[in-house]
C-alpha cells in the first residue's frame, strides 16, 4: 500500500460486526472509499468462536429494538443467500415468577404455557427433563444456529466487489493519532493512512494496544465465554431448552450431529489468545452443575466445546460512541450478545460516524426489501 492514502472510512476489525458495518456503508454510501483491517484473517477471531444462535431477546428498550431489526436483517441474508441453518422452537424453563420477565424479553413472539409436558419435551431434548414444584415451562420463540464466520465472510466478499472497498488481512494496527479532520492510522508494517472517520470493532482485542485506553475510558473488560458439546443426534423434532435464571441454555446442532450448551463463565480480564484458552476442571463443574439440576443424563454426553472471550460493558450492554481521545466511533462490548445484535449495533456505528461526519445524503437504509447479495 502507498502511504498516507485516504480513505471515507476505515474499519479495524473483520468480526461480525465490521463486517456488517461495511456492509450497511457500501449499501448506504456506495461512493465511500472504504477499507477493512484485520489483524488476522476476516471472520477468524472471537466470530470464529461464536455459538451463532439467534433468538431476538432483549433486556433494555434499546437491546429489544436492536434484537428484532438484527432479526430481520439475518432472515433477510439466509432466504437470499440459501444459507442453512438450525431452527428449533424454544422451551423455557424458570420460576414462575419469573414469567414475566420472559414475556418482556422476547421480542415478536407470544409467550404461552408449554404445549408438551416434561417427559414429551424431553424426548425432543434428548434426556429427561427435571421440572422443579416452583418452576414452570413456558413456549415462545424460535431459536436458529448460523456459522459466523460464514456470515462474516459473505458479507464482507460481496462488500469487496464494489471498486471503492478495500481489506487488508494479517497487518494489525499499531498506533490511531487524531486529527482535526479524522485520524492518521499507523500499521504494523509501517504504512500509514488517513481516514475521515474510522470504526473500531475489534471484539476483545479493545483491550491491547493502541486500544487499551479506549477501553479503560468505556470501562471496558473481558471475560471469558465457554459452551460444551455435547454428544447426541437431535431429532428431527429437536427443541431448544432456554435457562434464563441460570444464563444457559441447549441447543440442537443437526447438521454437526451434536448439542451445544451454553452457559454463563465468570473468568474475567483474560487476554484473546487462541492456544491459552481452554476449557478447564471448573468450567466443565459449573456447566455440568446446571445439566446435573435439569438434565442430568447429558452430563456423561459432553464432549469438548469451544471457548473464547467476548469484551463487556460496565451495565452489560453493547457500546457504540464517539470516542474523543482518538477522533473514532466504537462499536463492540457485545457482552456475549455481539453476533446476535451485529446487524443493529453496526447500523447505528454508521449513522453515529455520519452525525459525527457528515455527507452528501446517502442512499436508503438497508431494509428486507434493500439489502441485496445479488
Amino acid at each position: 500500500m502507498s502511504m498516507e492514502q485516504h480513505f471515507d472510512l476505515v474499519i479495524v476489525g473483520g468480526g461480525i460486526i465490521g463486517a456488517w458495518a461495511l456492509h450497511h456503508a457500501t449499501q448506504r454510501y456506495p461512493h465511500w472509499q472504504i477499507l477493512l483491517i484485520d489483524r488476522y484473517r476476516i471472520g477468524d477471531g472471537a466470530t470464529a468462536h461464536s455459538a451463532g444462535v439467534l433468538l431476538a431477546t432483549g433486556r433494555s428498550p434499546r437491546e429489544r429494538r436492536l434484537a428484532g431489526e438484527s432479526a430481520e436483517l439475518y432472515r433477510a441474508l439466509r432466504d437470499r443467500l440459501g444459507i442453512r441453518t438450525t431452527q428449533a422452537p424454544v422451551y423455557w424453563l424458570a420460576e414462575r415468577s419469573f414469567s414475566a420477565d420472559i414475556e418482556q424479553a422476547l421480542v415478536d413472539a407470544p409467550v404461552q404455557p408449554a404445549d408438551l409436558c416434561a417427559p414429551d419435551l424431553g424426548l425432543r431434548l434428548g434426556a429427561s427433563l427435571k421440572v422443579g414444584a416452583n418452576e414452570s415451562l413456558l413456549r415462545g420463540g424460535t431459536a436458529e444456529s448460523y456459522e459466523p464466520p460464514l456470515v462474516a465472510r459473505l458479507l464482507i466478499g460481496h462488500s469487496l466487489a464494489s471498486a471503492h472497498v478495500r481489506c487488508i488481512e494479517g497487518v494489525g494496527v499499531q498506533q490511531i493519532d487524531a486529527l482535526g479532520s479524522g485520524t492518521r492510522i499507523t500499521l504494523a508494517d509501517g504504512a500509514t493512512l488517513r481516514a475521515r472517520r474510522t470504526l473500531v470493532a475489534t471484539g476483545p482485542w479493545v483491550s491491547e494496544p493502541p486500544f487499551d485506553a479506549l477501553a479503560a475510558r468505556h470501562g471496558l473488560r473481558v471475560k471469558k465465554v465457554v459452551a460444551l458439546h455435547i454428544d447426541g443426534v437431535p431429532p428431527s423434532n429437536a427443541a431448544a431448552l432456554f435457562l434464563p435464571q441460570s444464563d444457559a441454555y441447549l441447543m440442537p446442532l443437526a447438521a454437526r450431529n451434536q448439542w451445544l450448551f451454553s452457559f454463563r463463565c465468570d473468568e474475567w480480564d483474560v487476554a484473546p489468545r487462541k492456544h491459552a484458552l481452554e476449557i478447564n476442571r471448573h468450567d466443565v463443574q459449573v456447566a455440568t452443575r446446571t445439566l446435573a439440576h435439569y438434565l442430568p443424563e447429558l452430563v456423561a454426553r459432553c464432549r469438548g466445546g469451544r471457548v473464547f472471550c467476548d469484551s463487556y460493558s460496565p451495565g452489560g450492554e453493547s457500546q457504540v460512541s464517539f470516542d474523543a481521545g482518538q477522533n473514532l466511533v466504537f462499536a463492540g462490548a457485545g457482552s456475549g450478545a455481539g453476533f446476535r445484535l451485529a446487524p443493529g449495533i453496526a447500523r447505528e456505528a454508521v449513522d453515529l460516524l455520519v452525525a459525527q461526519w457528515p455527507d452528501a445524503p446517502a442512499t436508503a437504509k438497508p431494509t428486507l426489501s434493500t439489502v441485496s447479495m445479488d
